[in-house]
């Protein structure tokens, strides 16, 4: 009987079972399998059958047999007599007891078993003997075999088929669902073709799988793969390697000259491939396949196979695709190999494939000794990673480095030497070497491109903050803006001077528009964003954050998707969504790791603080602090506001005097930056609490008029800090008329956590351990020395029997410091006609023609209360009713400001 199939349709299986239900039958069971590497050994087969059996069988000729060597004249007279010998003593034991020989793999058998078992064969019809071969229906010298023994009597075929999606079927025995179980069997079916050993083991990988329902190749199905190759011919598994190398151009041509065997082979083990259910239209069925064949090679054979598969493609086939295979071999040393590495690299950038890009360029530089295409290729690296892994790209900057900030003259030093380096010294706040490159670049004979140049200044200013006057003067008429980026980028630079009017967020949306995320504008698209923020577009700002990081989340930039999203948490952070803001921020961190931050990571551990500070949890807190953060980091923008994060980490845990040496640090960074009339980090507002919590009331109230004065109209946020310090200084009385106002203007800079934070304030009334106004309170501590003046107004100290409350005296004498026109009243002893500071506020926007509903709102007062204000008024100005409001603050508007007294 022979039995016929293809690799893993159970042929061995069968045979195996067949022998062992006989041997239970008493027969006498004899087994072999034939073998490639012993095909050339005489009677191999035979001497594995007489040692597979429980018989003693004693066959002197064979010992003969081995003591001579093919080629001598006595060689084939002994291996007759072997095979004599051998078949009469198989003949004699029949007459005994049946016996049944199995031999697997008959088309690896020697020439001298083959003579046995077709004299077996021609004998046995009146004998008790059966004999059960096994071999591939796919190889055509097995065919050829076959045909041998089909020539004798006694003969039986066997072929076995794959499995029917029915046979499938009942292999699902746990699936009591007709319908799921005919649908699992029918892809089951499509997977493995009916392969016995592949439909199994889709059995297993859906058994032990996610229980989506569907059936997909797991590791089960993996493993089969290398046991179903792994026990297959040694030409079976070369051909299957190189289909997994050449994936779709694995033509027969191909195969042939990859693996070195003949035609015929080839067709013969690519036959078997398609019907073992691996192969489908010559490319694996499933990718995993690929791999796992793949994986059974050791690595010097992968890598022979690569650089061979390279070659053969070269000039047939896309740089990408040979590029591939030269990179999985870690060999370029053909002279065609450097250049079509770096074209390959050029492919995948624009096609966001920073991790192959990389790898393609990296071993190009390997490849290569001459000098400028090494630099080429360094700035090609330093590109492609930093997107990725910033850290990753500082072996390739050093060289560039030297050469730019060393002798520039020495050697021709262009463009993207100077940006590798620049982009390179931003990111970890080497602001010396960024300024030296680009005086090689501007002194350079090919003229910047104008979005290359401003996208590099705007980063230049997001890590460094706004330029001091002084150096903007010291440019050259040539070097000074006059292209429309050049316009575009002068109007956002604005936020650096005040809140973004309506010109300076045109500016930011334009350059959102224009700029594409890429490795120069990813500063400029942050500082565009933190316009928008900072001129209360949050919703606006958070929209092009999320776009914008889907964007780099496509194209694989790691690095640009944390620092947008650190942005989206700073923003969550404003809104006051606490715990939302301290993951995002989080994830940043984790996205990218601390070691790729450089100093920008300044911006997500500032937003995971003041979060962790927001909801109380200082433990937390702490131990963002311990996280390192490089020095450069504390000469930067970011650094301020980290800064100013561990300063409020201070008075948090009660530590003013920690907390003021950190904002005085803040005034000492940002002084070059005032000057140029910024205000970036309102560090007199956070020193004013300082001192309040020391005790040193007087120095707190004139810090926070100082930031009063320079921010009013240009920083609400700032202003409202300032403001709610005036009111925690100020008699109890007064306090929540200031902390009014402090909230009006945290509406008005959109940020809604400390609106929120600030509203909260007016439901308490003041502490027992907090300062009283007036230096009443005992200092606890030295005062901290306040910053300069304000250079925009003068603080005017009144005193009255009570209290002494400071007003602001503008630079033009009679600027408000409040939103909207109101001056602050407050009653004076003995006067029934004045009106209160919250009365006049109430009576002013009743006049104006806002509704009850209205002034509560903008107030933040209940409505009850605005009736009972202007009830009040009413009753003081001598008038009946609302109508009359107009006419008499026309009449007596002044009066009444003058004589209460302005208020901040």
């Amino acid at each position: 009987m022979l039995v016929s199939g293809g690799i893993g349709s159970g042929k061995t299986a069968l045979q195996e079972e067949l022998l062992e239900g006989a041997a239970k039958a008493g027969a006498l069971t004899l087994s072999a399998t034939g073998a490639r590497d012993e095909q050339q050994i005489g009677a191999a087969v035979i001497d594995q059958m007489l040692a597979n059996t429980s018989a003693e069988i004693d066959v002197p000729s064979l010992t003969r047999m081995r003591e001579t060597l093919p080629g001598d004249p006595t060689y084939e007279n002994a291996e007759a007599r072997v095979v004599r010998d051998v078949c009469d003593a198989l003949l004699g034991l029949a007459r005994e007891r049946p016996v049944v020989i199995g031999v697997d793999d008959l088309h690896f058998a020697d020439e001298t078993s083959l003579k046995l078992l077709l004299q077996l064969q021609r004998r046995i019809r009146c004998a008790r003997i059966l004999i059960v071969l096994t071999q591939p229906d796919w190889q055509s010298s097995a065919l050829r075999l076959s045909g041998y023994f089909a020539r004798q009597p006694r003969y039986h075929a066997v072929q076995l088929a794959p499995l029917s999606v029915h046979s499938i079927e009942q292999l699902l025995t746990e699936l009591t669902d007709d319908a799921e179980q005919r649908k699992i069997a029918a892809s089951v079916h499509t997977l493995s073709a009916g392969n016995p050993m592949l439909a199994h083991a889709l059995i297993d990988d859906y058994r032990h799988g996610t229980g989506s329902g569907r059936v997909t190749a797991g590791p089960f199905y993996t493993r089969a793969v290398g046991a179903l190759l792994g026990h297959s011919d040694a030409q079976l598994l070369d051909v299957a390697a190189a289909v997994a190398i050449l994936d779709r151009h694995s033509s027969v041509s191909l195969i042939t000259r990859l693996t070195s065997l003949d035609t015929e082979t080839v067709v013969d083990m690519l036959e078997a491939l398609h019907r073992a259910g691996l192969l489908v239209d010559g490319v694996y069925h499933e990718p995993t396949t690929a791999s796992s064949v793949l994986g059974g090679l050791s690595p010097s054979s992968r890598a022979r196979l690569h650089a061979h598969a390279a070659e053969l493609k070269h000039g047939a086939a896309g740089a990408t695709e040979v590029a591939a295979h030269l990179v999985a071999a870690g060999n370029a040393s053909a002279g065609w190999a450097v250049p079509l590495l770096r074209a390959a690299a050029y492919e995948a950038l624009l096609g966001d494939d920073v991790q192959f890009a990389g790898r393609c360029l990296e071993l190009a530089l390997a490849s290569t000794t001459e000098e400028s295409e090494r630099r080429t290729l360094q700035q090609s690296i330093v590109r492609c990673l930093w997107r990725v892994s910033p850290s990753a790209v500082t072996p390739y900057v050093a060289p560039l480095r030297e050469l730019v900030v060393g002798d520039p003259s020495s050697v021709r030093v262009g463009q993207a030497d100077c940006f590798a380096v620049m982009r390179h010294a931003l990111w970890h706040g080497d602001r010396e070497t960024y300024l030296r490159a680009r005086e090689v670049l501007r002194a350079a004979p090919e003229p910047v491109d104008p979005q290359s140049a401003v996208e590099l200044d705007l980063a230049h200013q997001w890590h460094f903050g706004p330029r001091p006057v002084s150096e903007e003067e010291g440019e050259s008429e040539a070097q000074r803006r006059s292209t429309p980026w050049d316009h575009t980028a002068d109007s956002l630079l604005g936020m650096w001077r005040h809140r973004g009017d309506e010109a300076t967020l045109a500016s930011a949306e334009r350059l959102l528009h224009n700029c594409r995320l890429g490795d120069t504008a990813l500063e400029a698209i942050a500082m565009a964003v933190a316009t928008l923020v900072r001129g209360g577009r949050t919703e606006r700002a958070d929209r092009w954050c999320v776009t914008l990081s889907r964007e780099a989340h496509h194209r694989g930039a790691v690095t640009w998707e944390a620092m947008l999203e650190s942005l989206r948490a700073e923003i969550l952070l404003r809104s006051g969504e606490l715990s939302q803001a301290a993951e995002r921020a989080d994830a940043a961190l984790e996205m990218l790791g601390d070691h790729n931050w450089g100093v920008a990571i300044t911006h997500p551990l500032t937003t995971l603080l003041q979060a962790q500070i927001a909801v109380g949890d200082l433990d937390a807190a702490g131990r963002t602090l311990k996280r390192p953060v490089p020095e450069a980091a504390f000469r930067t923008a970011g650094g301020m506001h980290y800064l100013r994060a561990w300063g409020h980490y201070q008075l948090a845990t009660n530590r003013p005097l920690a907390a003021a040496a950190a904002f005085q640090r803040c005034q000492r960074q940002t002084r070059e930056w005032e000057d140029g009339g910024g205000t970036l980090v309102p560090w007199r507002s956070d020193l004013a609490e300082a001192n309040l919590q020391l005790g040193h009331v007087a120095i707190a109230r004139d810090l926070a008029r100082q930031q009063v004065e320079l921010a009013v109209d240009t920083d609400p946020y700032a202003c409202g800090l300032a403001l709610r310090v005036l009111a925690m200084a100020a008699a109890p009385s007064e306090s929540a008329g200031i902390i009014n106002r402090a909230a009006k203007y945290f509406r008005a800079a959109g940020h809604l956590l400390e609106m929120e934070r600030t509203l909260k304030a007016l439901e308490h009334s003041r502490g027992p351990g907090r300062p009283a106004p007036d230096g009443a309170a005992r200092a606890t501590g030295p005062a901290v020395a306040m910053g300069r003046p304000a250079t925009r107004g003068q603080f005017v100290v009144r005193r009255s029997s009570a209290t002494r409350e400071p007003t602001v005296k503008s630079a033009a004498e009679r600027r408000e410091v409040t939103p909207g026109p109101a001056a602050v009243a407050r009653p004076d002893a003995g006067e029934s006609t004045s009106l209160s500071e919250a009365e006049l506020r109430v009576v002013q926007l009743a006049a104006s023609g806002h509704t009850n509903r209205q002034i509560s709102s903008t107030l933040f007062i209940t409505v009850s209360t605005v009736e009972q204000h202007l009830t009040r008024a009413y009753k003081k100005l001598g008038i009946s009713g609302r109508s009359s409001l107009a006419t008499v603050l026309g009449q007596r508007g002044l009066e009444l400001t003058s004589r209460n007294g302005a208020s901040v």
